[in-house]
């Protein structure tokens, strides 16, 4: 799901370059694009290819396809024509859209044909306010004009009007509630309205009236930081809305008075601190999802961040011009603004900013249910070191059987005898009589030792083994656990925060298949068979 650039951007991963502290940026580094003007209003990156960033000046569109180290002039718009703002599709190829002073200009080939899309026909419809592609459906976009809101689902080929209460002015800005496709949240200079674009059933969640917000007249304290000249007033306006994708019910909400933030769907609002602003004119918001939460935002005076627990603003300026920004964008490595001196860009850390809603813990493990389970490899272990209680159970109920086999023993006997004597006579007439006489006995006994029944000898030297077989086991447990849960962090590490150096990446890739393999150490092989048959299945 992906969200224009400046709605909300959620950060899913919390590592900065090396010698960056936590919460500040690098220094920001003007970037060439190699056109005359020096003016940008607008940046964005392409929600399909991150890398690709297109920016415009009042007078041109330029596209980089490398994150900026190169550039190409994309459009340049007719004389007496000034860009507002444009916006990038996630479909392939791309479309870009360009919402101008007069009318849309929009190119469905990546940049290299473009046409007006749309004039408007009634007061205020030619000049473009705002355009916005719908994060959940490529092909729907928003068109907000001074004369109304415009849809199309086409990918902006055709426009139709959105139906909007008679009292909504000039729209300033469109944004998008996750929770529902059919939902928007819209902006005008003095209000905030939500509600279903598919039914035009509308709701005022915030307004101004005679300088004086909602909050002020209910009678809510708000502190007061103006600037040097600046009426409490005239100069009240809103700008820009976002919505934390994590909390879709807290918004966010840019002023030329500071930063809004109502936590029930814009129901109530508070002001949070201005401490360490030095200018409370915002015009756009970037939400960094980190903890604690942190919102960028463009003010005339550069680039700010606020630690939103600790309500504490701190200026990000190193390098930047001290100059009134107009738009805050994010790609794969840097951090952008478009300046009325330039162009700029900052380097973050890899996947510091992402164009999706952050995963649950939930959905990152899903990722693995195609692995056997912990439980799963723990019996496998203990069945390959054969050290299963089972075992030991089958030990005792043998031992208690013994008691009822009988002792048997059998002897065999063998004699032999001989005898010789002579039969006396008249000389020479006497005889030698000799006798031989042959015995043999099988002797067979069987005893039972009723008492092994109560108790058996053996018994001892089982338990000595079944406290053995215990300690091995959970030795062993113990181990494929630590090993096993070692080598998920380490997944879900590479999943959500891959290191940019190779030779770091190169280092975790090695060491989860030096996990994998103790873990089939373990179990035999069965862990890798396992994930394999599931795979392929």
């Amino acid at each position: 799901m992906y969200l224009k650039r400046h709605l909300w951007v959620l950060v899913v991963a919390s590592l900065w370059p090396v010698g960056t502290a936590r919460g500040e940026t690098a220094p920001w580094e003007l970037v060439r694009t190699g056109g005359s003007g020096t003016s940008f209003i607008d940046v964005t990156s392409d929600p399909g290819h991150p890398e690709r960033i297109v920016a415009a000046s009042p007078r041109a569109v330029y596209v980089s396809s490398d994150e900026g180290r190169t550039w190409q002039e994309s459009f340049r718009l007719p004389a007496q024509v000034a860009a507002i703002e444009v916006a990038v599709s996630g479909a392939v190829p791309a479309t870009l859209l360009l919402a101008t002073d007069q009318g849309l200009y929009g190119s469905f080939d990546d940049g290299a044909h473009w046409a007006r899309l749309l004039r408007g026909a009634g007061e205020g419809e030619a000049r473009s306010t705002v355009v916005a592609f719908h994060p959940q459906r490529n092909e729907m976009v928003f068109l907000g004009t001074q004369g109304g809101l415009f849809m199309s689902s086409d990918g902006g080929h055709q426009w139709r009007t959105v139906s909007l209460p008679m009292t909504i002015g000039s729209l300033r800005y469109v944004t998008f509630d996750s929770r529902n496709p059919d939902h928007l949240y819209l902006l005008t200079d003095q209000e905030v309205w939500f509600g279903d674009w598919s039914n035009g059933q509308w709701q005022r969640r915030f307004g101004i009236t005679g300088g004086v917000s909602d909050a002020e007249e209910a009678g809510v304290e708000e502190s007061e930081h103006l600037e040097a000249g600046e009426d409490d007033g005239s100069l009240h306006r809103l700008s820009a809305l976002a919505v934390d994708p994590q909390r879709p019910s807290t918004l966010y909400l840019a002023t030329t008075r500071g930063l809004q933030v109502s936590l029930d769907d814009g129901a109530t609002w508070r002001r949070l601190s201005s401490t360490g602003l030095e200018s409370t004119a915002l015009s756009r918001l970037l939400l960094q999802r980190r903890s604690p939460l942190a919102v960028y935002a463009a003010t005339s005076r550069g680039v700010a961040r606020c630690d939103v627990e600790q309500e504490q603003w701190e200026m990000t300026t190193r390098g930047l011009a001290i100059t009134a920004v107009h738009d805050l964008a994010s790609s794969a490595h840097y951090l952008w603004a478009a300046t009325a001196q330039g162009l700029y860009r900052a380097v973050v850390g890899p996947n510091e900013f992402s164009d999706s809603a952050s995963p649950t813990p939930q959905e990152l493990l899903a990722n693995f249910t195609y692995e056997p389970t912990i439980a799963q490899v723990q019996a496998a272990a203990i069945r390959y070191a054969e050290v299963h209680p089972e075992k030991i159970r089958r030990w005792r109920r043998q031992a208690a059987l013994k008691a009822i086999l009988p002792k048997v023993d059998i002897g065999m006997d063998h004699d032999r005898s001989r005898d010789s004597r002579i039969d006396e006579g008249t000389f020479p007439n006497y005889q030698l009589l000799t006798t031989q006489d042959r015995d043999s006995s099988l002797d067979v006994s069987v005893t039972w030792d009723l008492g092994e029944l109560i108790w058996n000898p053996d018994q001892t030297s089982i338990d000595v083994r079944s406290k053995l077989m215990v300690q091995l086991r959970d030795d062993l447990v113990n181990e494929v656990t630590r090993t096993y849960f070692e080598r998920r962090r380490l997944q879900v590490a590479l999943l959500t925060a891959p290191p940019s150096d190779q030779q770091a990446l190169l280092e975790k890739e090695l060491r989860l298949q030096e996990l994998t393999a103790l873990v089939d150490g373990f179990t035999g092989g069965y862990f890798s068979q396992q994930t394999t048959i599931t795979e392929n299945y």
